[in-house]
């Protein structure tokens, strides 16, 4: 094992805390295999120490898979998988693959090249779980040839240096499956450029990232040649992977195109990012949207024909690289709605754990129908007693939100209204959203089982508005939808959303005042918002 620029501390247990303390980026340079021995092997190890050297990071190299487990995985900000094959048997003893897995889902970094992709005998329910990580697995290739591989996203950090095209000389991996649905690609090899029957039929991504699982995974299936590890354009593809991987330094995090970590990950519920995990169908429709943070009920938002006359009018569509917030991907809503099928997974947020949500959105003029009704996001129940929580906006696009706690007045009204003062209050902005201009949009309920506070923010941690409201423990909200209310499409253009949405979280607990400014900051940076702070 060799250590550079520095020692890597013991002791620590959650990812990334050099970063958070200011000091310098750590990598794990690992190469622990069992299979094919490339050539090049030595070349990627040598790679990152370079890298290391040049900026300053502390590197530490292995070829040991027990270093997952004597080091404290922790204290990394980035595991580099560095062409390490494991085609004939496994890589990592049972403690070790829990390590990396507990690494990951603990906002944990992940790089890996060219042969990480055919670990191939890890075995049990970890060969998922890792396969997903990479994002695919590696199954064959054509002969060595150069190639020509298309850059489809610039912004990234790894690919802002490269061209539109890049001609190549290395391994032209085919995968079991394509990833392009839950990953962010960035670079694609062209089918019609290379010789040999290992292709996917025309869609052939070759580089990608994506949030995984708690954390961030970066993959290159390039990487087979000696040559190609003193290639300019590839060593500083890896050095982009491994600051984004890593969640920063100065030209990694305020570059990264969709600000997939975050500071705070304690409570994370929901996290659409439309940069990952939406599945397309019929060009850039959206039949599907992918939540980011595993294992819950909110898996997944889908499209939903229910009351519409035309099936699949309701979807909305995907925009790329849309250039006002840093090349991120939108969602576009016109009177059309994603819905999480699970009638029960958001009710604990509004019987006491309070939540805390963030949209990065934009709106387009709203349609007038039934008054100051545009829902964004939100899970009303439509029908007494009306319980649930959402985000809005008025007719003349100034913010609303609530929550409405099922709790009935006295006397009951011959109408329920929107909102009341006392049993559920209207917290507003004053002024409207403009038009077409992206903003950070958020909401905050408080912990409690009597009376908390309900406040909403616009591009600051300071609340533009503030109201007390009572919880009702036994509320009983309706299924999560995003993009309008969700049985708006019994009467389109009545309660409807006409706007962008390109990152929606939710947490399932109330945020506190430092925890909110560091989630401003960073999505401020991340999309480029013009932050109040």
């Amino acid at each position: 094992m060799k250590y550079f620029i520095g020692i890597v501390a013991a002791g620590v247990v959650a990812a990334g805390t050099a970063l958070a303390a200011g000091g310098p980026l750590r990598v794990l340079n690992f190469q622990a295999d069992n299979g094919y021995q490339h050539q090049s092997k030595a070349a990627a190890l040598a790679l990152v120490e370079r890298l290391g050297e040049k900026n300053g990071w502390v590197v530490v190299t292995t070829k040991d898979s027990a270093s997952l487990t004597g080091l404290e995985l922790g204290s990394f900000d980035a595991v580099v998988f560095n062409n390490n094959c494991g085609n004939k048997g496994p890589v990592m003893k049972p403690a070790e693959q829990r390590a990396l897995r507990n690494y990951i889902q603990h906002g944990g970094g992940f790089v890996g090249v060219h042969c990480a992709g055919a670990l191939w005998k890890e075995g049990g329910a970890f060969q998922a779980w890792y396969e997903g990580l990479i994002g695919t697995r590696l199954i064959d290739h054509p002969k060595v040839q150069q190639a020509r591989l298309v850059v489809e996203d610039r912004s990234h950090p790894a690919t802002r240096h490269l061209p539109e095209e890049w001609r190549v000389v290395d391994e032209f991996h085919r995968f079991g499956s394509n990833p392009r649905a839950d990953v962010n690609v960035l670079i694609s090899v062209d089918e019609n450029s290379y010789q040999g029957e290992q292709k996917m039929g025309g869609d052939h991504p070759f580089v990608w990232c994506h949030e995984y699982d708690g954390g961030r995974s970066f993959f290159t299936s390039l990487g087979h040649t000696r040559e190609i590890y003193r290639n300019p354009r590839f060593e500083k593809l890896i050095e982009g992977a491994v600051l984004w991987a890593g969640g920063g330094s100065a030209a990694g995090a305020e570059a990264s195109p969709n600000g997939a970590h975050v500071p705070v990950r304690d409570g994370l519920f929901l996290d659409l990012d439309a940069n990952a995990g939406v599945e397309l169908e019929e060009g850039n429709r959206v039949k599907a949207w992918r939540n980011q943070v595993r294992g819950n009920a909110a898996e997944v938002f889908v499209k939903r024909d229910a009351g519409r006359k035309q099936a699949g009018s309701g979807r909305p569509t995907l925009k790329k690289h849309v250039a006002e917030i840093g090349g991120n991907h939108t969602l576009v809503f016109e009177e059309q709605e994603l819905v999480n099928m699970d009638e029960d997974a958001f009710d604990h947020l509004v019987t006491g754990s309070g939540y805390t949500w963030f949209s990065v959105m934009s709106v387009d003029r709203q349609h007038v129908g039934k008054k100051d009704v545009n829902s964004f996001f939100g899970n009303l129940r439509n029908g007494p007693p009306y319980d649930g929580f959402w985000g809005n906006l008025m007719d003349d696009n100034r913010v609303w939100m609530g929550t409405r706690n099922g709790i009935q007045p006295e006397e009951k009204p011959k109408r329920q209204p929107l909102w009341d003062a006392k049993l559920n209050p209207c917290v507003a902005s004053g002024d409207p959203l403009e038009v077409n201009r992206y903003y950070l949009v958020m909401g905050r309920m408080g912990a409690g089982k009597e009376v908390v506070d309900l406040e909403l923010f616009i591009n600051s941690a300071t609340p533009v508005d503030r109201k007390p409201v009572p919880v009702n423990p036994q509320a009983n909200p309706s299924k999560m939808a995003v993009g309008q209310e969700r049985d708006a499409t019994t009467h389109p253009g009545k309660e409807s959303f006409h706007g962008e949405i390109a990152r929606l979280l939710i947490y399932d607990r109330a945020l506190d005042d430092a925890e909110m400014a560091a989630m401003v900051r960073h999505l401020s940076a991340a999309y480029q918002i013009r932050s109040s702070e």
